[in-house]
């Protein structure tokens, strides 16, 4: 048996494609023309971008978790209306709607997190941005999991029990004040005050105002003329109680202040979403181009049995 090789040199391609110019001219024209009516068909779409710095152990990887967490794209679809904007008819469409056509979350090792929103409004796929943005870090700051935010759900707990028997040492001594049983001249007030705003300050771990604190009462010391009341221990305990307490709280306080200012560097916004100038899709030009090179090969493909036809291989082919 024989076996024919053909090979295809340039010299024929080009003599093939001047026989034939005006078909694939006309498929790929004509596919170009469709690809051109079907882009400037589809609406013009912006994305926003925003950037999240999430320390460990939550990271960018679990911040994404809780984006695309049922609850945080809930809150977004009741927020902005999104059923109705993205033509939806239940909330959880809506969602979905939301996260796999309108919302991109990349997440790369050591890098911030990163929110894209598209939109055909620019100003509102900047605005879904942040306010993901925004409720992705309430979220991780108010779960207190990382290691500042735990630091500062324990200072906070300890600052409400401390509010609430400062609260009930008030009402007995108040009590005790309009029955007559307590008097307290402004000596043995200070005394008091002072050893017991020294204890607050001790059992709240501040150590750096310990110094001032011994000077006053050593002041007060001086002062006394040994004629201060001598007060019944329960009474005692219970104005000792009170400024235990309220130095105990007032330096709580200021501790957790600290600590929210610390825990909410956890999180942060590095780059807000502004509304973007330019669109991202369609990209036109590149629909276009890929239409009209659909559109060349099928044409060549045409042009291709024609000729073979017309020269009769096609049909020997056939037989055979």
């Amino acid at each position: 048996m024989k076996r024919e090789e053909d090979e295809i040199s340039f010299l024929q391609v080009a003599q093939f494609c001047l026989a034939n110019w005006c078909l694939l001219l006309s498929g790929c024209a004509l596919f170009g023309a469709l690809g051109l009516a079907w882009s400037l068909s589809m609406p013009d779409v912006f994305s926003a971008k925003t950037q999240l710095l999430i320390a460990e152990p939550i990271g960018a990887k679990g911040g994404a978790a809780l984006l695309q967490s049922d609850p945080v794209l809930k809150q977004a679809v009741e927020k902005f209306g999104l059923a109705a904007r993205y033509k939806r008819d239940s909330e959880s469409e809506a969602k979905l709607a939301l996260l796999n056509g309108h919302l991109k979350v990349n997440v790369v090792k050591d890098q911030p997190l990163e929110i894209m929103v598209t939109d055909p409004d620019p100003a509102m796929a900047a605005r879904i941005a942040n306010y993901l943005a925004d409720l992705c870090r309430q979220q991780i700051l108010g779960a207190h999991i990382t290691e500042q935010g735990r630091k500062l759900y324990v200072l906070q707990g300890r600052l409400t029990t401390s509010r609430e028997r400062l609260k009930q040492a008030e009402k007995e001594v108040r009590a005790d004040i309009q029955s007559g049983r307590l008097k307290l001249d402004s000596t043995a007030v200070q005394m008091v005050s002072g050893f017991a705003s020294l204890e607050g300050m001790l059992a709240a771990g501040d150590t750096n105002n310990l110094d001032s604190a011994l000077m006053q009462i050593k002041m007060e010391l001086a002062k006394a003329s040994g004629e201060v009341m001598v007060l019944p221990p329960d009474l005692f305990t219970e104005v000792r109680d009170l400024y235990y307490h309220r130095a105990l709280t007032q330096e709580l306080a200021r501790q957790v202040q600290q600590a929210e200012l610390v825990a909410s560097q956890d999180v942060q916004v590095l780059v807000e979403a502004t509304p973007p100038l330019m669109k991202s899709s369609p990209k036109r030009s590149l629909i276009v181009a890929i239409a009209g090179l659909i559109g060349l090969a099928i044409s060549t493909l045409l042009a291709l049995v024609l000729q073979l036809r017309r020269s009769g291989r096609l049909v020997l082919s056939a037989e055979k």
